[in-house]
Formats: C-alpha cells, sequence, structure tokens
C-alpha cells in the first residue's frame, strides 16, 4: 500500500495521533485538511481490494448505527475492549445526525489503518453520497473543512463492502436480506455500488435499504423508504435455509431497548446510538460473539439531555484550555481496565446484557436482561445532535424537516436535493477554500469559543446531476425526549 517503509510508518503515525486527539479532546482540529487525505486515501487503498462479502472469523463485536455519536461509540469500546485485543465488525451509517461525523469517520478509518484485520466496515445507507448530502454530513463538512474532502470521503465510501459471514453461521448486513439471494455464491459474486446509478436497484441496494414486513409475512416493495424491499418471516427461513445459517444480524432501525429480536430470534437488529438524535430516550447496544457463537448483547442505556449538555460545556472547556498542536510523541496504547469482571460491587446503571447462542435461535429462548458489574467503568458522552439544533438550525433543518415531515423516502430526498441545489445555485459565491482552524491558545479563557463559520464554502454540485462517471471524482490536493418507536434509521 505505500511506496517506502518510511511512508507506512509516517501514516501508522498520523493516525495513532488522531485516534489520540479524538479520544482526548473530541476533535480533529489542529490537523491539517492534507493530513485528512492521507487518512482517506490510506483507508481506500486497503478497502478496494476487499470483496462485496467479508469472511470473519469469531470472536468479534458487531456494532450498529453510530451516526456521528463520537462519545457513545468510545464508551462502547471502553465497555467490551478494541483492537488488537477485540475484533470490531460495523455494519455502517457512521455519519449523519449527530454533530460528530466527522470524528466518527476519521477513527474509524484510523483504526482500520493501525489494524486491517481487527476492525472491518461495511457501508449503510448513510454512505450514500445523495443521502448524506442531506441529512447532516455534508453540512457539518463545509462547516469544519471544505467540500473536496467531503466528496473524498464519499469515494472511499463505494468501496466499503456490503456484507459479513461470522464463521458461515451468522449473516450480517446493514439493512436486510433481498429475494435475490439464493446461495453464498449470490453474495461473493456481488458487485459493489460504485456508480451512482448502482446505488438504486439490485442486490447491494437491498442489503442497505430493507426492512422487516411486521406487518405481513410477504415480501414487497419498502414503500415507506421509497426504495427496496421489505421481508417477512418466511423469507429469513428460506434465506437460513439456503446458506445453512443460525441468524442474521442487521441494524438500520432505531430500537428502544436498542436492540430487538424478531422471527423466532432468527433475526437481530441492533442500533448502537443511544439517546439518537439527541430526541429519543432510546438505548444503544453491540452484539458480542464468542469462539463458540455464544451471542451476547450489551446495552448502554440514554442520558438525559441536561446531563449531556453539562458534559458539552466541560468538554469545551476542556478543549479550550488544554488544547495543543499535534504532538511528535506517538500516541499511548489505551486498553480496556475491565471486560465484564464478576466480583465488583459496582452496578453501572447504563449498561445491561443478555447472552444465548446463535444456534439457540431454533428453540425461541426467552430474551433474558441482567445488569452487568463493571469496575472502572465511567459514562463520558458527547453532547446530543439537540443541543447543536437548540443552538442553530443551521445544517440541520433539511434532516429535521424530512424527519419528522417527509418520512424521510428517497422521493423526499431527491425534492430536498433538487430545492437546495435551486437555492445554492441562486445564492452562490465565488468558491473560498476553508483554512484549518488555528487551535487556541493554552491560556485561553476557559468560556468556549465559537466557532467560525467560512464565509464563503465550497458548494458541491447536486450529485443527482452528475453523470456516472463524475459521480465520484478523485480528490484533489488540498489548499493547505420522547420514547422511540420502530421508526426507521435511514
Amino acid at each position: 500500500m505505500f511506496e517506502t517503509e518510511e511512508a507506512n510508518m509516517g501514516m501508522v503515525e498520523l493516525a495513532r495521533q488522531m485516534i489520540e486527539r479524538i479520544e482526548k479532546h473530541g476533535t480533529v482540529e489542529g490537523f491539517a485538511n492534507s493530513d485528512l487525505h492521507e487518512i482517506i486515501k490510506s483507508t481506500k487503498d486497503l478497502l478496494e481490494p476487499l470483496p462485496c462479502l467479508l469472511e470473519v472469523v469469531s470472536p468479534v463485536i458487531v456494532f450498529g448505527d453510530v451516526h456521528g455519536q463520537i462519545g457513545d461509540l468510545l464508551q462502547f469500546v471502553k465497555v467490551v475492549g478494541r483492537p488488537p485485543d477485540r475484533q470490531l465488525l460495523f455494519l455502517g451509517d457512521y455519519v449523519d445526525r449527530a454533530s460528530k461525523s466527522l470524528e466518527v469517520i476519521t477513527w474509524l478509518f484510523c483504526m482500520k489503518i493501525l489494524h486491517p484485520q481487527k476492525v472491518h466496515l461495511l457501508r449503510g445507507n448513510h454512505e450514500v453520497r445523495r443521502v448524506n448530502a442531506v441529512y447532516g454530513f455534508r453540512d457539518e463538512m463545509l462547516r469544519k473543512r471544505n467540500s473536496e474532502l467531503w466528496k473524498a470521503f464519499n469515494d472511499a465510501f463505494s468501496e466499503l463492502p456490503i456484507a459479513a459471514s461470522i464463521n458461515r453461521k451468522i449473516l450480517c448486513m446493514h439493512g436486510g436480506i433481498s429475494p435475490k439471494i439464493e446461495s453464498w455464491a449470490t453474495l461473493t459474486d456481488m458487485n459493489k455500488a460504485r456508480m451512482h446509478g448502482e446505488c438504486d436497484t439490485g442486490l447491494a441496494v437491498d442489503l442497505m435499504w430493507a426492512d422487516p414486513n411486521r406487518d405481513g409475512d410477504e415480501c414487497g416493495v419498502n414503500s415507506k423508504r421509497g426504495i427496496s424491499c421489505v421481508f417477512g418471516k418466511t423469507a429469513i427461513e428460506e434465506v437460513c435455509t439456503k446458506l445453512d445459517i443460525d441468524m442474521i444480524i442487521r441494524a438500520h432501525e432505531v430500537k428502544g431497548k436498542g436492540h430487538e429480536f424478531e422471527f423466532d430470534r432468527r433475526l437481530l437488529t441492533i442500533f448502537s446510538a443511544p439517546y439518537y438524535s439527541g430526541a429519543t430516550s432510546n438505548c444503544g447496544s453491540v452484539a458480542t460473539i464468542s469462539r463458540s457463537l455464544k451471542l451476547q448483547v450489551v446495552t448502554l442505556k440514554p442520558r438525559k439531555r441536561h446531563d449531556l449538555m453539562n458534559e458539552e460545556r466541560m468538554k469545551k472547556h476542556e478543549i479550550t484550555s488544554s488544547f495543543k498542536p499535534t504532538s511528535d510523541e506517538p500516541a499511548k496504547k489505551v486498553t480496556c481496565q475491565s471486560n465484564f469482571p464478576t466480583n465488583s460491587s459496582d452496578i453501572s446503571p447504563f449498561l445491561g446484557t443478555h447472552s444465548m447462542f446463535a444456534h439457540e435461535t431454533k428453540h425461541c429462548k426467552k430474551d433474558e436482561e441482567v445488569n452487568v458489574p463493571l469496575k472502572a467503568f465511567v459514562p463520558e458522552e458527547e453532547a446530543s445532535a439537540l443541543s447543536v439544533i437548540l443552538k442553530t438550525q443551521q445544517g440541520y433543518g433539511m434532516a429535521i424537516s424530512l424527519h419528522e415531515e417527509e418520512g424521510m423516502s428517497l422521493e423526499a430526498i431527491r425534492q430536498k436535493l433538487g430545492l437546495a441545489a435551486e437555492k445554492e445555485n441562486a445564492t452562490s459565491a465565488p468558491a473560498v477554500n476553508t483554512p484549518t482552524p488555528d487551535p487556541p491558545v493554552e491560556n485561553a479563557s476557559a468560556s468556549p469559543v465559537p466557532e467560525k463559520a467560512p464565509t464563503a464554502p465550497d458548494v458541491p454540485p447536486d450529485p443527482l446531476s452528475l453523470p456516472p462517471s463524475e459521480t465520484h471524482p478523485k480528490p484533489k490536493t488540498p489548499p493547505g425526549p420522547t420514547p422511540p418507536s420502530s421508526a426507521e434509521s435511514i
């Protein structure tokens, strides 16, 4: 991947420093746009040769939707462990909704560079250009960086695998199954949806977009999303029989408990973003799968919004008073101090688990939940997206409108993109590159320093209007609280 060993060492060191900055300060400030371009390029080089179907051997920890909630992602990693001691499989939807999409995807890409055999990233429907152009990622990139980096990230997203098998006994994807699945060869011969037109129909689209049909057993059109299909219990049983697997794990939908077993426990939906978008009181869950395919669901409970906002103020104070430019020293190795201890008297109110074996899905065993004691578990979550929305409607107004008024269908996305393009074309100004913000001074005031918005950010063209050959341009060198229902998470 790297031309020289020196270049390899330099990239590894850059990835370590970015991880350290994100975990300590929750930001990538202090790194130039060129640094991020290097991380993207290195990750893309790792992803390009990967097949659409990954073959993963247990033990492994499976994550659902993250949606820019970097604090919750790091919280889960503290509890269940991290590479090289743990193997992680992410089912997609890393960006949009919350305010830290850049930090989430940068952390994941850096972890992929450091541990390419231990970190596996699948593509979700939000890793599609026209979707994250509407639901927050593009706006966040324009505020924090520029449109060229947004395009570069999407170019890398197009190389992500679509599905993964665990020991050929558990099939994982972001959305759901497809009626096109006939055998393992169907999945191994699948092509990545790199071009714009390939993101509308086909097997890969079903695996990224499909939903369970809870109103009937038949398969049909997914009218709620306006794309892909819905599937029922019979379809799940048929796929499990054809592939000789025990169960299917997918993400894609918010769940009040953070997870839900359906169809005689042969389908598990997992969602890893507690207090989703700052507007729902859902839990978040991950699934740990042992070498013997024992499945344990670990759940983080949501915290009150005022607690999150207080932590946000403390976080800003810490960054303002202690931020330093990139250090030349390598990042310190972070280890999980305690992984499910059994002799601690401290019971965390934010954690719960239950266990089962994958093959036990056939016996429909009762879903039991218990609290798990932890030794060194200190919750520290970032501010929710809602606290950002309450301060300013910029960047999230469109996504909130879609969420509340239009049901988040594909047609709504098309309409919003068209309206946004007309508005941008009518008011567009000459493009100005956004410089990387200077880091705050060490002895700065303890009060938060508001981030200055770019006066005239680069405005990317409407993705729907691009011809297929231009939907993934090569990156240019840079210039220097109601309880949730089973609502979809598009």
